[in-house]
């Protein structure tokens, strides 16, 4: 099967000219679907560069599904991200301006999010709360953003000796999120502030957690051997076959880079 949507996008420093992108979405078991994905539509792809996002939402149907859209089609109006523009500090400011409009809003809903922008200087990501990203490179998957739960501050207390690592495994409150859209208090984005290089081959997996909380990292890499539709697939099969009663919501964008 080959990929239904393929971009052009040289990127310097690397022989990558071109993004092939698959993608796959499941309600689970759940009664709804809150989740919402989207990227920047392929003939509007130029010197702008490339965004793609997944947003999980949080605080039930009406609330969650809403703001996860909402999130969702903001970022990819971010048609300001130019040449020569800070990209982390423009994800910080568009993350700190989406949290007050929802908050605002007052729907007591939120969302997570992940989000890529490719460029001709690299790829630059943000991440709020534990929706993630990972490289696929050289057979293997690779967490790159990094998530804004509770454990994330404790293992920072177990680096500096203040806390046993099996106190922080034992924390209940551990797996809570810290930082969401839709907080009261100024969420913190995970962004990288030196671009990736990417290499032909390698793979970019953007995802909800309802995603890798259902698969390991090896049962990942193996479907993301596969060209990107195909794997977005493979991952989406897996999911269903493991037959979770409590299978979370689950989406995911693969992005290949050739």
């Amino acid at each position: 099967m080959e990929d239904r949507f393929v971009v052009s996008l040289s990127i310097s420093g690397s022989d990558v000219t071109e993004i092939s992108i698959g993608n796959a979405q499941s309600r689970g078991a759940r009664d709804y679907q809150e989740d919402s994905f989207g990227y920047t539509p392929l003939d509007k792809v130029g010197s702008n560069g490339f965004v793609a996002v997944v947003a999980d939402g949080m605080g039930g149907l009406a609330a969650g599904d809403k703001v996860s859209s909402y999130v969702v089609s903001s970022l990819l109006g971010m048609r300001d991200l130019i040449s020569g523009c800070n990209v982390a500090d423009k994800f910080r400011q568009t993350v700190s301006q989406l949290n007050h409009d929802v908050v605002l809003g007052g729907t007591g809903g939120g969302c997570t999010l992940a989000a890529v922008y490719c460029r001709s200087d690299g790829i630059y990501w943000c991440s709020v709360g534990d929706s993630r990203i990972y490289l696929f490179r050289s057979g293997m998957v690779f967490q790159l953003s990094e998530d804004g739960d509770y454990q994330n501050q404790l293992l920072d207390d177990v680096i500096a000796q203040r806390l046993s690592f099996e106190d922080m495994i034992e924390n209940e409150k551990k797996d809570s999120l810290v930082h969401y859209i839709g907080s009261k208090s100024e969420p913190i984005p995970d962004v990288n502030i030196c671009p990736l290089i990417p290499r032909s081959g390698d793979k970019l997996l953007i995802c909800s957690d309802g995603v890798y909380n259902a698969l390991t990292d090896e049962e990942m890499s193996f479907a993301l051997l596969t060209p990107a539709q195909q794997a977005a697939d493979a991952l989406a099969n897996a999911i269903i076959n493991k037959n979770y009663t409590n299978q979370d919501n689950n989406t995911m964008i693969v992005l290949e880079f050739v």
